[in-house]
């Protein structure tokens, strides 16, 4: 794993302002807020490369940005303090990670890897503070954004608490073939739905060893639900998977 110093430097591309709104109007945090706003956001962005296995930032680093995928995919882990390591989402184009830690000046509460050749638009906290102080409309969007990522976090508790290991493994697969993430490699009837992620990164979303994921995934590609290939899961049969709910 690449350590944090080496990433790319970050630059800034005024000729790139354009793209860099059109890249934060597909964020749904952004989504709905007005052309100039996204702008003034825009003009201040700075991009930024990552190879494919370094470090954006480190679960403990100042949280000083809000980082937003251009393009790439991009882990979020945390360890726990025995030093075991749990991936708690995988985000791809679009998405973003850092908001947290820019509202409340608290350390970074997660790590976040790219898990392939990435490169992420950078707003820094005192231009984003700057930025939503006279957009109250902006303001109101991350705080959904939040709520949304609570919801989530519950939903996962609940799901570790009432289901079993088949059960949340299919619920996981689906979560990720609905998402608009660049996990998704690929999606043809004939073929399904290819998702890159390698079982240990399963295992380490459902909290279980590799060797459960495996054997459950075997049972899975027995059935024809899905199809296993080299750091990724192809997923056939939705209907099948969600039946198991």
């Amino acid at each position: 794993m690449r350590g944090v110093g080496e990433n790319r430097p970050a630059t800034r591309r005024p000729h790139r302002m354009d793209q860099n709104e059109a890249l934060l109007r597909g964020v749904p945090l952004l989504s709905r807020l007005r052309e100039a706003d996204l702008r003034a956001l825009a003009a201040w962005g700075r991009e930024q490369a990552h190879a494919a296995g370094a470090t954006i930032v480190r679960e403990g680093d100042p949280g000083d940005a809000l980082h937003i995928i251009v393009e790439g995919s991009v882990r979020i882990s945390v360890l726990s303090p025995d030093g075991d390591e749990a991936t708690m989402a995988l985000l791809g184009e679009g998405e973003c990670f850092g908001e947290l830690a820019l509202l409340d000046r608290r350390p970074r509460s997660a790590s976040a890897v790219a898990t392939q050749a990435t490169r992420t638009l950078i707003v820094g906290r005192e231009d984003l503070v700057r930025w939503l102080s006279d957009r109250p409309e902006a303001a109101l969007a991350l705080l959904e954004t939040l709520s949304l990522r609570l919801r989530r976090t519950n939903e996962t508790l609940g799901d570790l608490a009432f289901l079993d290991l088949e059960q949340r493994l299919a619920k996981r697969l689906l979560d990720m073939v609905a998402a608009p993430s660049r996990t998704r490699a690929t999606e043809r009837p004939s073929v399904g739905v290819r998702l890159r992620i390698t079982q240990e990164e399963l295992a380490s979303m459902l909290g279980v060893s590799r060797e459960s994921v495996n054997k459950q995934l075997a049972l899975f590609a027995q059935e024809g639900w899905v199809a296993l290939g080299r750091g990724s899961v192809t997923v056939l049969d939705r209907e099948a998977l969600q039946a198991l709910m």
